[in-house]
């Protein structure tokens, strides 16, 4: 019995033993399938693609953009394609600069319906940072001046910087006014040096935007300390042709001669102007000035404003060089703290 008895001891021990050594086995194997199934993915995502978080691009080593490229993909805000190539020359759809926009400023959201940017594009519509019509062309290249307008909403709604008053090193675009609902927004992202202009001295707000120019805008859009800004040019040192609405009723009413000029278009204007002013456009003080109401006697004080401050200033450039002396602005209508008058209106 005593020997049966250490027999089945023995076998007993042996079995435990056995099952310790298949459960040690086990471990080793799980452990091999986990860093085999690592392996692979790393491999995988090698082949199929730059990982979000990789800055190295092997078609970025000698290119200008390198740096913001490499920053913005350290990030995770930007990737390459499936070849493991950034391919910067290659253009940008309104959607893929949205979708930069807002995870650089705002943060990651999932798709809510079957575009792959649906989550970008619904928060940007939401902060008022696109339009519908920016929605509708979300898979076209986007051209330059929509991306400034895009920049600009983003400045203002989500990062919540103030505009830059002057922007008189701007009228250095020869074609900052070819498009008068883009001049604002233009002209703030030029000054605030997020986006510069061509060497011949235009914005060429049609144009597309590449890969490569839209990493350096969004760099330069969240981080201040990228951005090249531009250094504003004073009429004078006073910079006294720049007047307050109090200091422009002081005038008015002490001056009966005095003209208060919109330099808006006429839609604009009769949707609400400041009480007493006449409308004459930018477009006709620029065209042909003889024709329009401003007074032929250059000792006229004349007051301008338009809806920001830089049809105005444009305005009061034109009227200097005529030889107008007493021209001032009051910038924008939309600084006016009193009440204004439209046609139309009950």
């Amino acid at each position: 019995m005593l020997k049966k008895k250490g027999f089945c001891a023995r076998i007993v021990a042996s079995t435990e033993n056995g099952a310790d050594e298949m459960k040690n086995k086990s471990k080793v194997l799980v452990i091999l399938v986990i860093l085999a199934a690592l392996v692979l993915s790393t491999g995988a995502s090698g082949a199929s693609g730059a990982s979000a978080t990789d800055s190295s691009f092997p078609d970025m080593d000698s290119h200008w953009a390198k740096g913001n490229v490499s920053a913005l993909a350290e990030k995770g805000i930007i990737s390459g394609m499936d070849d493991g190539l950034f391919h910067p020359n290659e253009l940008v759809t309104t959607a893929e600069f949205v979708k930069m926009v807002i995870q650089g400023s705002v943060g990651t959201f999932p798709p809510t319906g079957a575009h792959w940017a649906s989550g970008y594009l619904g928060e940007a519509l939401r902060l008022g940072i696109i339009d519908e019509y920016d929605v509708n062309g979300r898979d076209e290249p986007l051209i330059r001046r929509f991306a400034a307008r895009i920049c600009h909403n983003t400045l203002t709604n989500i990062l919540e910087e103030d505009d830059e008053p002057n922007i008189s090193a701007a009228e250095n675009l020869e074609d900052l006014h070819s498009c008068t609902t883009c001049v604002w927004g233009v002209a703030q992202c030029y000054m605030k040096g997020i986006m510069i202009g061509r060497p011949d001295g235009l914005f060429d707000g049609e144009s597309s935007i590449t890969r490569a120019e839209a990493a350096t805008v969004i760099m330069r859009l969240i981080e201040p300390s990228a951005r090249l800004p531009q250094k504003a040019e004073l009429p004078n040192e006073q910079n006294d042709w720049l007047i307050s609405a109090d200091e422009a009723l002081q005038i008015l009413s002490e001056l009966p001669g005095a003209l208060l000029v919109d330099v808006r278009d006429r839609e604009e204007h009769d949707g609400g102007y400041i009480p007493g002013s006449i409308c004459v456009p930018l477009t006709d003080i620029d065209a042909d000035l003889s024709q329009t109401a401003i007074p032929d006697d250059r000792d006229s004080v004349i007051i301008l404003y338009c809806q920001k401050g830089s049809r105005s200033q444009k305005a009061y450039e034109l009227l200097t060089e005529a030889g107008y002396i007493n021209v001032y602005s009051i910038g924008g209508v939309e600084d006016w703290p009193y009440e204004l008058e439209c046609l139309g209106c009950q």
